[in-house]
């Protein structure tokens, strides 16, 4: 029988949450046709069916979904849970689901007619997986971000290289930031369409989550009119309302370490370790997301901090035990504990900020 993410675990769902529809639905879809191919998915790549299963089941309409009042949950546990569970059973499935969440949250916050006309039109066919959006602007961060964004009449212009957009492949539009000479961020939709002025371009085969379709994208003076554009601001502005948002432990590493924790659940006689992973993991969980709820944005920053580079921690050393108890099998390609080693490397730099880096250097080399 197939079973959740961390069953029998301290990580596991509580059984309210494992109850809500979306959950039940997102988790079945994972164990039963994600969980499956985990292996092949992360060698050959995303199938498109993998999003398919992913809209018949609901998950693109996570982003505005609301649990029954009944069930005394949040909005939040629910979309926590549904990314621990994707993270958890494939994450490069997960990874090219997720490109969708930015465009998502920024219809949400947008204001105006532009913002208005573009929710109506694009936020229905998000949630019901009629189309598909990636997004590149994480590099806006960058001393010389690598895409400019020029003002012409009735718009913008856009010129430069996005280095990693995920599920390029698979995606209908892009969700992308450009910085303008006076060191403004310009957020646009751009479509994904032949003779656009979007070119992938070839990049370094990648060793960890070589499955997500993760391209280098050249755009070659692309318009874009401001019918199009979701957000303006000045760059440093941006980059703080960035650095705070990924100062907190994201879902993902936790699904992560359900995934571990699993692993050497089902390697006798290592289950202890397996239990003592998940014990130790909900703990930080807990805490984590305790301060996410009951602080505003800003606040307990350092603690916030603190904690995401220990859960990155322990899923690296988690997944390092994986491989430990493999033996020589686990750095063949094909291998679960490998592949689980090289998505745990892939967390410390998933949503990285020069706070984050710092922290976690700290604390891995606080014993030497």
């Amino acid at each position: 029988m197939q079973r959740a993410p961390g069953a029998g675990t301290e990580l596991a769902a509580p059984p309210g949450l494992a109850a809500d529809p979306l959950v039940a639905a997102v988790t079945e879809a994972a164990v039963h046709v994600l969980r499956p191919e985990a292996e092949r998915t992360a060698e050959e790549g995303v199938p498109a069916a993998h999003l398919e299963a992913l809209t018949d089941c609901g998950a693109y309409g996570l982003i505005g979904y609301e649990p029954a009042p009944e069930g005394g949950l949040t909005p939040r546990q629910v979309a926590r849970e549904v990314h621990e569970v994707l993270a958890a059973v494939d994450p490069s499935t997960w990874f090219v689901w997720t490109q969708h969440v930015p465009l998502a949250k920024a219809l949400l916050a947008a204001d105006g007619p532009v913002g208005a006309a573009l929710r109506e039109e694009w936020l229905p066919a998000l949630a019901c997986g009629a189309r598909r959006a990636t997004a590149g602007f994480a590099f806006l961060r960058h001393p010389r971000p690598p895409v400019t964004a020029e003002r012409v009449p009735g718009g913008w212009r856009l010129s430069g290289r996005a280095p990693w957009v995920t599920g390029w492949e698979l995606a209908d539009s892009l969700f992308v930031g450009a910085v303008t000479t006076s060191d403004e961020v310009v957020l646009a939709l751009v479509d994904r369409v032949p003779d656009g002025g979007m070119t992938a371009v070839a990049g370094a085969p990648l060793w960890a989550m070589g499955g997500t379709h993760t391209a280098s994208v050249e755009l070659r003076d692309v318009h874009v009119p401001d019918a199009r554009v979701l957000g303006r601001e000045p760059r440093a502005d941006w980059i703080r309302a960035y650095d705070l948002e990924n100062a907190d432990a994201q879902p993902a590493i936790f699904g992560q370490l359900r995934a571990t924790a699993d692993f050497l659940l089902a390697s006798p006689p290592y289950e202890d370790l397996g239990l003592r992973v998940a014990r130790r993991a909900a703990g930080l969980r807990a805490r984590a997301y305790g301060l996410r709820d009951e602080l505003a944005p800003g606040e307990g920053t350092a603690e916030r901090l603190a904690l995401r580079a220990a859960s990155l921690d322990l899923a690296v050393r988690a997944a390092a035990t994986c491989v430990a108890v493999a033996g020589g099998r686990a750095i063949q390609y094909g291998h679960t504990a490998g592949r689980l080693s090289r998505e745990a490397q892939f967390h410390l730099i998933q949503a990285q900020t020069t706070s984050l880096r710092t922290e976690t250097a700290r604390l891995m080399l606080e014993d030497l």
